[in-house]
């Protein structure tokens, strides 16, 4: 009798999938996310760069401007009184 109920047992026992690797499962998710994080990573240093590229062409050009305008600012301040 416990024959014919442990039969259907051992036949829903066999027909089920290997048992799940935690372990390697975990290791996965774990690239995965590793992954993940790395490409977010390099997305808003790519955003970051571009929003700054424009403030430093327009930093170098006040800049330059400064530079050209400096020096008739000396001539006019080393030149005589009248």
């Amino acid at each position: 009798m416990r024959a014919l109920l442990l039969a259907p047992l051992l036949l829903l026992a066999a027909c089920q999938d290997e048992p799940e690797n935690i372990q390697a499962k975990a290791e996965n998710q774990s690239r995965i996310l590793e992954d993940r994080y790395r490409q977010l990573e390099a997305d808003a240093e790519n955003d970051v760069a571009a929003q700054v590229a424009p403030l430093d062409n327009e930093a170098d050009a006040l800049l330059n401007r400064i530079d050209t305008a400096e020096p008739a600012n000396q001539a006019n301040a080393a030149a005589p009184a009248r």
